[in-house]
Formats: structure tokens, sequence, C-alpha cells
């Protein structure tokens, strides 16, 4: 028995809300730190600072490469079964990158600065929204 399909605006509506809890953890982090004018951690924990950026540069990396090689797959599929396989190339690759983003904006929020805390979020936001489809890519 096949798994019915996701209809293409319910698949954009899972990502858009990805993408939207990206950003409103965002604001949240921007409305706290302009309350304190400063990060929430005492003394600043300096080394999240290098581990946004590592981690950063290699959660994007992977993000890049799962979805290659879910498209890979999904490319030789048909039907449903093609349908659910890019729907999972593309709601991977934005999940990994959600997790980027999130410790790019946590570092941000406990140290204060938004270098690069902020800038690694921003870097991967920008990533996983070139990643969304905008329109059908099997023209259902």
């Amino acid at each position: 028995m096949e798994r019915p399909v996701l209809p293409f605006a319910a698949q954009r509506l899972v990502f858009l809300a990805l993408l939207a809890g990206i950003a409103i953890y965002a604001v949240v982090v921007a409305l706290m730190l302009q309350q304190t004018g400063k990060g929430i951690a005492e003394p600043p924990i300096e080394v999240l600072d290098t581990v946004a950026i590592a981690a950063g540069v290699a959660i994007a990396g992977a993000a890049l490469i799962v979805r290659r090689m879910l498209q890979a797959a999904a490319a030789r599929q048909t039907g449903a079964p093609r349908a659910m396989a890019s729907f999972r190339a593309t709601l991977v690759p934005i999940a990994i990158l959600e997790g980027g983003c999130l410790l790019g904006l946590t570092t941000w929020l406990l140290n204060g600065n938004p270098v690069p805390g902020l800038v690694v979020a921003l870097v991967l936001l920008s990533l996983a929204v070139l990643i969304v489809p905008f329109s059908d890519p099997d023209g259902r």
C-alpha cells in the first residue's frame, strides 16, 4: 500500500514553518538583547564564537551534501515515491540548517555580540531559503 502524497502546498507550508521558527527565535533573541544590552552569559563564553563558525561551515556542507544525495535518490524513482523522496530531499537539509541557525542565535544570545553568531545564523538561514522550492518541481 502506497503512502498518500502530501500536496505541494502543504509541503511548502512545512518548509515555511521551519523558516518562520528560526526567524521568530531571532526576533526573540534580538528583543532580549535590546532590553539588557549584553548577553546573558556572565562572563561571555568566547569558545562559542569559534564553535558557531566551525559548526556553521560543517553544517552548511553537510546539508548540501545530504541534499544532493537525497535528490539523486529521488531522481531514480517515479510517481508517489518520487514525490515523497523529493519532499524528504528538501526537508532534511532545511532541518539540518535549522540546527546550525539555532546554535548561531543562541551564541548571540549568550555572548551578546552579533558577530559571529548572528552572521552564521543568517548565512545558514539564507541557504535554507534558497533550498525551499516555490513551485512544484514535478509540476503537479
